[in-house]
């Protein structure tokens, strides 16, 4: 009984360890992406010319739906391989 309760607190501390810094890690993979796509057209359109500063990218970009960005996807669709919303050309795409 002993050893299944420490297993199960390392098993807690565990799960605390790493959840415990979630914002900091999500920040820093966002201001990864940023850097990466800093250039695209989509950001581009949204004010950030080359910003990659999370919070200028917070006030500046907006929560979108498909149906927002569905005339850039088209494009991409259609053969476009210039940077519209990722640095990198999108070569396929998935639906579900």
């Amino acid at each position: 009984m002993a050893a299944r309760i420490e297993k199960d607190t390392a098993v807690l501390e565990f799960i605390e360890e790493v959840t415990s810094k979630c914002e900091e890690e999500q920040r820093k993979v966002l201001a990864h992406i940023l850097s990466q796509n800093a250039n695209t057209e989509y950001l581009k359109r949204h004010g950030m010319k080359g910003c990659v500063d999370v919070k200028t990218f917070k006030s500046n970009v907006p929560v979108v739906t498909y149906e927002d960005i569905q005339p850039d996807i088209q494009r991409i669709v259609n053969g476009d391989f210039s940077p519209i919303l990722c640095a990198q050309p999108i070569t396929e795409f998935f639906t579900r």
